[in-house]
């Protein structure tokens, strides 16, 4: 599980905070001037509620019809067989009677679970308060930004990046513990370049330490780890391998903070990442 996409372990600033799996910080990343610069870009954008996705759903969808249809389905259909054929005797209309109840009980069980994917989008909206803005990797805090990830991960190409996402966090706003690669990436990414394979997450701005909240906190790891939000540093995790094997490792949450809280995350994808998710195609830096 810990063969990721490689980063410069010799890059200024870089620290790992944990092995296997690997989680690093690479302090002042960015510099004060950089940072204001994304905070005054997103200022000038529509700054709305952090969508919140649930992925995943494509797999849990297709594991309630799976396992419905190889059981309460088969049933039904069997059922419905063996009453036609003590009533009418055996023939075609017998197979039509059991198809149309394994029909019916499948598509019951495709609306449960499309409901249940409603129900689960809807209590995911209370798990994250923020509000958000995609940016469009157009000032100079952004291409920083943007060229110091390449450095970072050599070989890497920003085709591969989400767009900068600037997320703002006011008093009294967190978001709960969650993943950032997809168990159905395949599926529910295919249009923004796959599985997540790289977290980046740059502090746009100081937490007051004592007390301040709004810690990075990864609560399944033994002992958790926890990290403090300081303005130029850059978190760098890794949801899932090289490959796209999901990693459940890596769940993590940001604490309720007291104060305002700036970051900017980049996400690193398998695949190139197009417009609107991805930077625009003649961005040159």
């Amino acid at each position: 599980m810990d063969d990721h996409v490689p980063i410069d372990r010799l890059y200024h600033g870089v620290r790992q905070l944990r092995q296997s799996p690997d989680v690093f910080l690479v302090d002042d990343f960015l510099s004060a001037d950089e940072c204001a610069s994304i905070i005054a870009a997103a200022e000038k954008e529509d700054m709305t509620q952090s969508p919140v996705v649930y992925a995943g759903w494509s797999n849990d969808v297709r594991d309630i019809v799976t396992s419905v249809s190889r059981g309460p389905a088969l049933w039904a259909g069997a059922c419905a067989m063996l009453i036609g054929s003590s009533t009418s005797g055996p023939g075609v209309g017998v197979l039509l009677a059991g198809a149309g109840a394994f029909a019916a009980v499948v598509g019951v069980a495709g609306a449960g679970a499309a409901a249940w994917v409603r129900y689960q989008e809807q209590q995911l909206r209370g798990m994250r308060t923020s509000t958000s803005c995609v940016l469009r990797g157009s000032s100079a805090g952004e291409i920083a930004y943007i060229k110091n990830a390449e450095a970072l991960m050599p070989g890497s190409t920003c085709e591969n990046f989400e767009a900068p996402t600037v997320i703002r966090y006011e008093k009294g706003q967190r978001l709960a513990p969650h993943f950032d690669a997809n168990k159905g990436a395949d599926v529910e990414d295919a249009k923004r370049g796959g599985q997540t394979l790289v977290t980046m997450l740059l502090y746009l701005n100081d937490v007051d330490a004592d007390g301040g909240g709004g810690d990075t906190r990864f609560g399944k790891l033994d002992p958790p780890l926890t990290v403090k939000p300081k303005k130029g540093s850059c978190l760098v995790f890794f949801p899932a391998t090289k490959d796209g094997v999901f990693d459940e490792r890596l769940e993590h949450e940001g604490t309720e903070t007291t104060q305002t809280k700036w970051i900017c995350r980049i996400w690193a994808h398998q695949g190139a990442v197009n417009p609107p998710f991805g930077l625009p195609n003649d961005w040159k830096g």
